[in-house]
């Protein structure tokens, strides 16, 4: 009688073991290619891109309407403008005075290449200078009237008259 329960017993065991082995088990996802992922959702959107960029037929037009006119009362000035502004005569280049001319002691502001055109502010009140904007530094500086060509149509009468040092 002992060894047929030793015999069940054995069998018993070998059941579970079976049945153990036999249960299916939880399978294990396939690795993730990561780059051919992104390779892959890139080429699908630019497929897809280019698919919706191309239309055989235009959208309909959309009424825009007319942009709104805002005025704006302009408080300054009205300062003369000449069809031509005056040009440095001077090659290869004119000397540029901050404050006034060098014969009252001033110091030389910059060079001005020529041909450049340039902004006249005023006439100076020494014979013979001028104050213009200088187009490096857009500040005043004084120039001689032999290195600036002023044009016919430039009225000189119309520019305030500058004295050094009050710029």
């Amino acid at each position: 009688m002992r060894s047929g329960f030793l015999y069940l017993v054995m069998i018993g065991l070998l059941a579970l073991v079976l049945a153990a082995g036999c249960t299916p088990k939880t399978a294990t996802p396939p690795p993730v290619d990561i780059a051919g992922t992104i390779a892959m959702q890139l080429a699908s959107s630019m497929l897809t891109q280019t698919v919706a960029a191309y239309s055989p037929t235009p959208p309909p037009a959309t009424p825009t309407l007319p942009p709104t006119v805002t005025i704006v009362a302009d408080t300054a000035t009205p300062e003369y403008v000449a069809t031509n502004r005056p040009e440095i005569q001077t090659d290869p280049q004119a000397s540029c005075w901050k404050g006034g001319p060098p014969t009252l002691g001033y110091k030389l502001d910059s060079n001005i290449s020529f041909p450049k055109k340039v902004d006249l502010l005023g006439v100076g009140s020494v014979p013979g200078w001028y104050v213009i904007k200088n187009p490096y530094f857009n500040a005043p500086c004084w120039i001689s009237a032999d290195d600036l060509k002023i044009f016919s149509d430039i009225d000189l009468s119309t520019y305030p008259v500058m004295t050094p040092g009050h710029q």
